[in-house]
């Protein structure tokens, strides 16, 4: 059996398109938006779909972690071990209150720490309006900047030609792992 290749993932891609790509950005959003401007830059997507995809995979899945939170006040009373005082939820109340597009912007850039503010704006009884309209903006520009920086880099490996491809995929895949691994390791904190 055959070791995966940059072939391999580029076909299976061709293949399976936005379909493959989906359930990926559900769960993990801005790792796929990069792949995705990657493969638009060798054509195998179209730049509105890609952004399309990566867009309301990860506003799907906010949205998922946002009614977690409304009904997450009902279980921090009964599980009294998470340690989640009334104090606590009232802060977090102020701060989507007071400040809620630099919190949903902190949301956003904290890798490993944006399904717990996804969360928080639930649990602060933001209304489901103001929860859209903050999530859908910075999600576009998120998942619009994260698609032109792979569909930069994969234009860039494209014109380097293929002396120069297999350091530019091999850089790929380090940056993807690595993110991975201090994503499980902020985890484990």
């Amino acid at each position: 059996m055959s070791p995966v290749t940059l072939r391999h993932f580029i076909h299976f891609f061709r293949v399976y398109k936005y379909f493959a790509i989906f359930p990926v950005a559900v769960l993990e959003g801005p790792i796929i938006s990069v792949i995705s401007g990657f493969l638009v830059s060798r054509n195998i997507l179209s730049f509105y779909g890609a952004f399309l995809v990566v867009f309301l995979g990860d506003a799907i899945s906010d949205t998922v972690f946002y009614y977690i939170g409304k009904h997450a006040r009902t279980y921090t009373r009964i599980l009294k071990f998470l340690h989640i005082t009334d104090e606590r939820l009232a802060k977090v109340e102020a701060q989507y209150r007071d400040s809620p597009w630099k919190t949903m912007i902190i949301a956003k850039v904290s890798y490993g720490l944006g399904t717990v503010f996804m969360v928080a704006s639930g649990v602060s009884d933001m209304p489901i309006g103001s929860f859209l309209w903050f999530m859908g903006v910075l999600n576009a520009a998120r998942s619009l900047l994260l698609v032109a920086i792979g569909y930069y880099f994969g234009r860039i490996a494209l014109e380097l030609g293929t002396k120069y491809f297999s350091y530019y995929t091999g850089a790929v895949i380090i940056i993807v792992v690595g993110y991975f691994i201090i994503r499980h390791f902020k985890n484990k904190k």
